[in-house]
């Protein structure tokens, strides 16, 4: 445990600029979205490249049911990065990519609570390939059906989209709830990160491995990077006119 521990570093980060409600209300955009367009933007401009992302959706609605995964970096959001980064683009043009990227990751996270997602199906299928044992009067699969299955979860593609350097969860408000924890799940250039948004402010709880450990990662330049993010955010919301093209939302 103490070696655990030493080997992890986290921080817990107030924005008090801003909350859901500006959110909706001016930038007329999903909070979620937001959050996840500003965590992928952050982790661009700390290490150079996109993450594959995880981010629990709730599939509570089901009988048994508890998670799925939405995979949050979906080309709008990516595309929204890029136009972010881009010293040609107008506020309009970045605003624009914004609403693009959460109107996409609105319809993501839907799919996901529906039980539409794809990573506890292809979960299911490693544990009934590894663990169950045939049925009554089931044949065994041939050694070309074994190897077709083998090379799918070998797949390089599968391994990298399923290394998730950005573990998140959106909790739900509670002005009571102080300090939120989410461990990282990859061993280079990795965060977990919990956040809660409320009305006037969202709380992240960031958690990534110390430097001789984590590879890459680094927990307080993520820190300032986020809160400058947030505030660019907000300036080209406000700068582009925002509520002309957008469509408030509640998610």
């Amino acid at each position: 445990v103490e070696r655990t521990s030493r080997a992890s570093c986290s921080r817990q980060i107030r924005f008090e600029t801003y909350g859901s409600v500006w959110i909706k209300k001016t930038a007329g955009i999903g909070p979620d979205a937001l959050a996840q367009v500003a965590l992928q933007l952050t982790y661009y401009r700390v290490h150079g490249a996109l993450a594959p992302v995880y981010e629990t959706a709730s599939t509570r609605q089901f009988l048994h049911g508890r998670t799925e995964t939405v995979r949050s970096l979906t080309s709008q959001i990516a595309q929204c990065v890029y136009t972010m980064c881009d010293a040609t683009t107008t506020p309009r043009d970045r605003y624009t990519a914004l609403v693009r990227a959460a109107t996409k990751h609105q319809e993501m996270l839907r799919t996901a609570s529906a039980g539409q997602g794809v990573d506890r199906h292809i979960f299911g299928l490693r544990m009934a390939y590894n663990r169950l044992d045939l049925l009554p009067g089931e044949s065994a699969m041939t050694d070309h059906e074994k190897r077709a299955i083998e090379e799918f979860f070998e797949d390089p593609i599968l391994a990298r989209s399923t290394t998730f350097q950005l573990s998140t969860s959106g909790l739900f408000p509670s002005r009571y709830l102080t300090h939120t924890g989410f461990g990282c799940v990859a061993p280079e250039r990795a965060y977990g990160i919990n956040y809660i948004i409320e009305s006037n402010r969202i709380k992240f709880g960031v958690e990534g491995k110390t430097a001789d450990v984590g590879n890459g990662t680094d927990v307080e330049l993520f820190e300032t990077t986020l809160r400058q993010t947030l505030i660019e955010l907000k300036l080209v919301c406000e700068q582009a006119g925002t509520r002309s093209t957008a469509k408030q939302s509640r998610l």
